[in-house]
């Protein structure tokens, strides 16, 4: 481990290999599950016996659109079914760390392509792996634990680069949106003194929820729920603060609740497992210098005592900061002055830059 103390900027802004190497297996594993079950929807939502054939779709997109939408191409089952198979292939390779900027680049293209396929189909869970795969190709995926790695090649410290700043303002954004959507209901549903709590309404669907009402009750719930609204908008920067001190403690402590509420989400909320997991994926990328030592998964012994960093060529890093810079851009336009927010079968844009999270906003009816 580095003999820099871990605080301060670079941790608050950067990230570690053995973070990014949890992140991308922990994604890669939500990913190929994701794209296996998929093959049983390929007939009735992707395919030109299904509810949208491409007869019905190209009419109404443009020339970019047809251009980028790969699984546009054909409609038969067997071109759609090799498509598929090849993006699975990409995902293990993600996963296990072999060839991971053409894994990740592959990964994030064709998950982008088959969406545009059906934008019908196209929600939060989408936008989850759509975002975090763009992200992953600016990483060091392959430094720690990867086919790829060479242990005794990268110490383990911090390194702060474009892709670790935008994708921790990303977090920050997506949990402020989704905590003050929640807070500023004009149903008053996530308050106090709401006269039904939201989460009065959503523990209810599964049997983990009934066991979860029966233990805490209308009171119990009715406390909790104007806790998870503060939680949501606070929880970014209260970990970059934690990062910013060196508190490894308070980092755990904000990245194990996220989890065990993301978790808590999945137990009580029917078809809510997936999503949950991958936004716990997400929180990797904040947990702190060291992580393997914390973890019992490496020795100081085992890294190099050598200071020089290995990651990627000055060139690809100004690429790759122009490339992020060009796509945040080009989210605040879309979501400040663009006209195209409903077009999403003639533009890529609105599935390209699409980037609000204030779900789970009001009590259901």
């Amino acid at each position: 481990m580095s003999t820099k103390k871990w605080n301060g900027w670079r941790a608050t802004l950067g990230s570690n290999p053995e973070a990014v190497a949890l992140f991308r297996m922990s994604l890669g594993v939500m990913l190929l599950i994701e794209l296996i079950t998929r093959f049983q929807y390929l007939h009735p939502f992707y395919s030109d016996e299904g509810t949208l054939p491409l007869r019905l779709l190209m009419p109404q997109t443009d020339s970019l659109y047809k251009l980028v939408c790969i699984h546009c191409y054909s409609g038969s089952m067997i071109f759609l079914q090799a498509l598929l198979s090849l993006q699975v292939i990409l995902a293990t390779m993600f996963l296990v760390g072999y060839k991971t900027k053409i894994a990740s680049i592959g990964s994030w293209f064709l998950y982008f392509s088959l969406t545009l396929r059906n934008t019908w189909l196209n929600f939060i869970l989408d936008r989850y792996f759509h975002y975090l795969l763009f992200y992953s190709m600016f990483f060091p995926l392959d430094r720690k634990w990867a086919v790829d790695s060479k242990p005794s090649e990268v110490k383990s410290e911090t390194f702060v680069s474009t892709a670790t700043i935008a994708l921790k303002l990303l977090l920050t954004w997506l949990y402020w949106d989704a905590g003050y959507g929640k807070y500023s209901d004009p149903m008053m549903g996530w308050t106090l003194s709401a006269p039904l709590p939201a989460l009065d309404t959503y523990v209810r669907h599964t049997v983990g929820a009934r066991y979860m009402y029966g233990l805490l009750g209308p009171s119990g719930l009715r406390y909790m729920t104007p806790t998870v609204v503060y939680a949501e908008m606070f929880c970014v920067p209260v970990t970059l603060f934690g990062s910013a001190i060196g508190s490894k403690a308070i980092v755990y402590a904000v990245v194990i609740l996220m989890c065990f509420m993301h978790i808590g989400i999945a137990v009580t909320m029917r078809n809510t497992v997936l999503l949950s997991l991958v936004a716990c994926c997400a929180w990797c990328i904040f947990l702190p210098e060291g992580l393997g030592e914390d973890l019992g998964l490496a020795t100081r012994n085992q890294e190099r005592s050598s200071n020089e960093r290995v990651y990627t060529s000055q060139k690809l890093q100004w690429l790759g900061s122009f490339v992020i810079a060009a796509f945040v851009s080009g989210s605040v336009w879309f979501e400040t002055m663009s006209e195209q927010c409903n077009q999403s079968h003639k533009h890529i844009w609105s599935t390209l830059l699409h980037n609000r999270w204030n779900v789970f906003v009001g009590a259901e009816e």
